[in-house]
C-alpha cells in the first residue's frame, strides 16, 4: 500500500472519532479502495469499532490508525519495545536466581537432616 510512512508515524489520534471510508482516504492520502484492502484485511480487529451511519459504515480513527501502522510496517503487533523486554528479562534474572537459592537452600536442610 502506497502509505507515506514519515506522516502515518506522526499521526495520533486524540479524540473518539469516527470517519467514514472517504474522509479515512483523504486523511492518509491514498486512495478508497486501499481503505476497503485495510479494512478487508483487519476485519476482524475493525468489527468492534464500526458503526452505521445511514447507510455509510464508519470506522474509529484510532483503530483504522493503528491498522495501518501496523501495515505498513511503521509498529509491531503485540510486540514489547527492547525496554520493556530488558526490564522483564532483569526480573526474571531474578526470580530465577531466588528460586535456585531457595532450592539450594532446601537441599541443604535435607542433607543435614539425613545425616543426624
Amino acid at each position: 500500500m502506497p502509505f507515506n510512512k514519515l506522516k502515518l508515524a506522526a499521526m495520533t489520534a486524540t479524540d473518539e472519532e469516527y470517519l467514514c471510508l472517504e474522509g479515512i482516504a483523504e486523511r492518509l492520502e491514498v486512495t478508497k479502495r486501499t481503505i476497503e484492502r485495510l479494512t478487508e484485511k483487519f476485519a476482524k480487529k475493525l468489527k468492534k469499532s464500526r458503526r452505521r451511519c445511514g447507510r455509510k459504515i464508519v470506522y474509529l480513527w484510532s483503530d483504522i490508525l493503528k491498522c495501518a501502522k501496523i501495515y505498513a510496517r511503521v509498529e509491531n503487533e503485540n510486540v514489547p519495545s527492547r525496554t520493556i523486554q530488558r526490564a522483564y528479562t532483569k526480573q526474571r534474572i531474578k526470580e530465577l536466581e531466588a528460586e535456585n537459592e531457595r532450592l539450594k537452600d532446601e537441599v541443604d536442610i535435607r542433607l543435614n537432616s539425613e545425616r543426624y
